[in-house]
């Protein structure tokens, strides 16, 4: 545990939600809420975006140039996103049984274990309104 001592003991996720999809059927969730992603902040302009898809899980390492606001661009282009602080050393609680999706990717990173959070509106809602609680 001595290695990890100069670790912060939280670490800064943010959550993208977005209205753009692949699948047709996604359409019959609510716009604007029809997908959900991760973004960490690397270091200075650089972001790793892991996305969730329905036929595998994408790792972007996203260069920005210097003085655009990465968060700002992607809120101009119909995304909401959210900062969630995670406990880096979670409990060992397993998460419960869940249809894999972008959301039940988002919850098991942020340590949520909530079966009744199954859309990413009612996950922007749990972190928004209720905050982060599993």
């Amino acid at each position: 545990m001595d290695s990890y001592k100069n670790c912060a003991e939280f670490l800064d996720f943010y959550v993208v939600f977005q209205d753009e999809v692949s699948l047709w059927w996604l359409k019959v969730l609510k716009p604007g809420f029809r997908h959900c992603y991760i973004l960490l902040p690397l270091e200075k302009n650089k972001w790793l975006e892991i996305n969730p898809m329905s036929n595998r899980i994408f790792f972007f390492l996203r260069t920005v140039p210097e003085g655009v606001d990465f968060l700002d661009s992607l809120c101009c282009e119909k995304r909401r996103c959210l900062m969630i602080k995670v406990s880096q050393f979670p409990p060992l609680k397993p998460a419960p049984l869940g249809f894999f999706s972008c959301v039940e990717f988002v919850k098991r990173c942020l340590d949520i274990h909530d079966r009744t959070v199954i859309t990413p509106y009612q996950l922007y809602k749990k972190l928004k309104i209720v905050g982060k609680k599993s």
